[in-house]
């Protein structure tokens, strides 16, 4: 009985460590929301979430179904949240299912350690930088990877063996890129099972899963969806363009992923290099590494996602290894990834609170908030990035200046699009009277355009 309590009590205290990091990055992300910094992603699926049943799509993806751009019908089951709160709700699912990992990682470190060691390796994953980033960042379908990843491996470790297919359909289910990932990571759990049929089969299984799954999206989804829509997401790996020699690659190209590796494995001691999941990183790490975008090696894009809940999973399975022949080296490697994720929270966020949480809320923003809620609902508007992040309840919004029948934006707001593009674009379309200003409050402007 004394055994059940205490189990009791390190299990609350588990659900009273998600509760305060969920509830620290829905904080965060109400800030970010309520001040205007929130991105294009955040208003598009807003639109492909709200259509759901209509439509499913977005007007900035071209208005075609979303899983023609992204196999991700996971998503829908956000809907609640944007029926609840409207946009920002996206920002709250997505918060509440990256503070989730924690529960996965729990029954990992539960699995092999004593509650006082086991409760303390989870405090730590739950101060990792990258976790936060997930959690704070635009929703993205993303979101639901961290938590599926890390259940995976649970799934696999304690041979739950349902449970690791049921996980790997939804993973499936979030974007294609993990047909790829999982098919890597059912075959590399598949021959580091050596004598163990079971999990073999297991393995063999979940690579099958994700091929099939290729196939039926590939082959089936999108052509009945539309034939005729190309897949973009190729374009990506295509570095055709790159140009440059030996000393540009190495600045240019080796010295920013070295970075991100870094950013991604130094905040846990380098303890997933030593567990057999650490191997599950090397897919995410080749897709992530091998785009020539640059903005898939910022630490704080969603694409790190793909990594969270593996990582994670290595360093509670290199922490506990460690501990068995070297227990003071282990103890005071997680004490060092403990402090490194507070030094790079501090000095280094990938959250990027510099920039996205600069300043507290303020008249101006609510003044904002409430010219958006004075437009005509479903209107044909057009606004900048940011703003468009708060119209995604609309279907007709768009993002940037098309010929909308009104456009909304504000002179206290800087883009280079805005600054190169659009803002001459309104200037001379109040100068031929094609617009006129309807309000000018605090630098937020509303034009309509003119009745021909």
């Amino acid at each position: 009985m004394k055994q059940r309590a205490g189990s009791h009590v390190y299990n609350a205290l588990v659900w009273a460590l998600f509760f305060a990091l969920a509830s620290t990055l829905c904080i965060i992300a109400h800030w970010r929301y309520a001040i205007f910094r929130n991105d294009v992603d955040l208003g598009i699926f807003t639109q492909v979430i709200a259509g759901l049943g209509h439509g499913f799509s977005s007007t900035a993806e071209g208005g075609v179904n979303h899983l023609l751009v992204h196999w991700s019908p996971i998503v829908a089951t956000a809907w609640p949240f944007v029926r609840a709160f409207g946009p920002v709700g996206l920002e709250y699912f997505q918060a509440i299912l990256v503070a989730a990992v924690i529960f996965p990682i729990w029954g990992l470190a539960r699995a092999r350690l004593r509650p006082v060691p086991a409760l303390a390796l989870v405090a730590v994953a739950a101060l990792y930088p990258i976790l936060w980033a997930n959690g704070v960042g635009d929703f993205h379908e993303m979101a639901f990877v961290p938590l599926l990843s890390a259940t995976l491996v649970y799934a696999l470790d304690r041979r739950r063996w349902s449970m690791s297919i049921v996980a790997a359909l939804l993973l499936a289910c979030t974007k294609e890129d993990q047909f790829v990932v999982l098919a890597a990571n059912g075959l590399l759990f598949a021959v580091t099972a050596r004598s163990d049929v079971r999990a073999a089969r297991i393995g063999w299984s979940i690579s099958g899963l994700a091929i099939v799954m290729a196939f039926v999206y590939f082959g089936v989804v999108r052509q009945a969806l539309n034939s005729h829509v190309p897949y973009q997401s190729l374009e990506f790996f295509n570095w055709a363009g790159a140009r440059g020699g030996a000393h540009n690659f190495a600045w240019a190209v080796l010295l920013p992923r070295i970075r991100y590796v870094l950013i991604i494995l130094v905040p846990l001691a380098f303890l997933p290099c030593i567990s057999r999941y650490g191997l599950f990183l090397i897919p995410g790490f080749v897709e992530i590494l091998a785009s020539h975008q640059s903005v898939t090696i910022v630490p704080g894009a969603h694409y790190s996602a793909l990594l969270t809940g593996y990582a994670l999973a290595g360093f509670v399975d290199g922490a506990s290894r460690l501990s068995r022949n070297k227990p003071r080296l282990a103890t005071g490697l997680v004490v060092a990834a403990a402090a490194v994720s507070m030094s790079v929270a501090i000095f280094a966020s990938p959250m990027e609170y510099w920039y996205y949480l600069y300043r507290p809320p303020n008249a101006h923003d609510v003044l904002l908030e409430t010219t958006l809620g004075r437009l005509p609902r479903q209107v044909d508007v057009g606004s900048e990035d940011e703003i468009f992040s708060h119209l995604g309840l609309d279907p007709n919004a768009s993002i940037n200046f098309n010929g909308q029948q009104w456009f909304v934006y504000d002179r206290t707001h800087y883009s280079e699009h805005w600054q190169k593009v659009d803002e001459p674009a309104v200037g001379r379309a109040l100068a031929r009277k094609e617009y006129s200003v309807t309000s000018d409050r605090d630098g937020i402007v509303v034009l309509k355009r003119s009745s021909s």
